[in-house]
């Protein structure tokens, strides 16, 4: 008993000295300014998992940036993206579509987008390690964030559900304006 006992007390205080040893970092907030996201890029359109540039997000003034975080296995994912295409259309260059795949293998992500290909104007980022979506506090595919033209976070959904489209365009409808009649929203689903 006493030994069981002291391997509990050994383990647990084994499983504090690595939480503490290991440095949190806290999801960016709305109204925070969007982390780095500086990620390569790959075009569809070429054959072969060949990395292009890299991405990344710089404010410009009247310009707004969509970052949709995504794996090529999630159906809700699938769905957000056609929304976002229907969404962004009207939109406009005003508007820019980033789509980061997550943990996937180049090969994997160029042959799911020859067959189902980006909205138009969409840039796909692919973020090899997960390292990003960490940093963007992805926590569930897939998650969105609106960033503004000056570089901060306007609003995050987390998920898709009944709505995700209506609530896409009223938000970005509303960064577009030149006053903003509501508060920014997070909304998990």
């Amino acid at each position: 008993m006493l030994c069981t006992v002291s391997s509990l007390i050994r383990n647990v205080l084994a499983g504090i000295l690595l939480c503490l040893s290991v440095p949190a970092t806290a999801a960016p907030l709305i109204g925070e300014l969007a982390p780095a996201l500086d990620l390569p890029t790959l075009d569809p359109a070429h054959l072969g998992p060949t990395l292009g540039p890299r991405i990344s997000i710089s404010p410009r003034p009247g310009h707004i940036w969509v970052v949709d975080f995504f794996a090529t296995w999630c159906g809700p994912c699938l769905k957000s993206t056609t929304a976002l295409e229907e969404v962004l259309r009207p939109l406009g260059d005003r508007v820019t579509l980033i789509v980061v795949d997550v943990s996937q293998p180049a090969e994997l992500v160029i042959a799911h987008f020859q067959k189902q290909p980006l909205p138009r104007g969409a840039k796909l980022a692919l973020d090899r390690d997960g390292q990003a979506a960490k940093r963007w506090g992805q926590d569930r595919f897939p998650t969105t964030f609106l960033i503004d033209d000056r570089g901060i976070i306007a609003h995050i959904n987390r998920g898709y559900g009944p709505g995700y489209p209506a609530r896409m365009e009223r938000w970005l409808r509303q960064m577009l304006s030149p006053q903003v009649a509501q508060p920014p929203q997070t909304l998990s689903q």
